[in-house]
């Protein structure tokens, strides 16, 4: 059987897709690491994320600087998901997690993009084995994965969780903050001696 290098090769010639991939010194274990290696923004990071729902698995192509809302995504899908096992991600794909490409799959699968990814010039994709990738301009990665781009990420609070408490109070309660000029005053549990 050929290596999953040589199967994205042939993929990507199938569907018309020209690219140039990169091969790391060494493996990448997180989007952080990929970025690293190619020079580029976490966020341009492509991960070929699957998930099972009872009846299919589905792709969702997800920005590095996201993670993957499984209700929101569920919703898409129709049913509820769950992240798939390795071994049923290598069935479906043909390729190991780490390395799965963003099409050219054993099985069609239904593909969401993140929408995040459509900001970038050029995002990068895994190609085939976890130690190698490709750039492709985000429209061409649609077009060759048949994704439908969607809004399926985590948003992540933006804002201090005390700021939202102190905003989110209710009113008439006053909070006697500690004078920092003075040493740390003794605190007691509610309900204590």
């Amino acid at each position: 059987m050929a290596s999953g290098f040589e199967r994205f090769r042939d993929s990507a010639r199938e569907l018309g897709v020209s690219v140039e991939p990169v091969r790391y010194p060494a493996g990448t274990r997180t989007a952080a690491d990929a970025a690293a290696a190619v020079g580029c923004e976490v966020g341009q990071i492509v991960k070929s994320l699957v998930f099972a729902t009872p009846a299919k698995l589905v792709v969702a192509l997800t920005s590095g600087a996201n993670q993957v809302d499984t209700d929101r995504l569920g919703e898409l899908a129709g049913e509820e998901v769950s992240l798939a096992d390795p071994e049923t991600v290598r069935g479906a794909t043909g390729f190991a997690i780490g390395g799965t490409l963003p099409f050219g799959h054993l099985n069609p699968l239904a593909t969401w993009i993140d929408e995040d990814l459509l900001a970038y010039d050029i995002v990068w994709a895994a190609a085939g084995t976890p130690d190698s990738c490709f750039p492709i301009a985000p429209a061409q990665l649609v077009a060759a994965s048949g994704a439908t781009p969607a809004d399926f990420a985590q948003r992540q609070e933006r804002e201090h969780v005390g700021r939202w408490l102190v905003d989110n109070m209710p009113r008439g309660i006053d909070l006697e903050l500690p004078d920092r000029r003075e040493p740390d005053r003794e605190v007691s549990l509610l309900g204590g001696d």
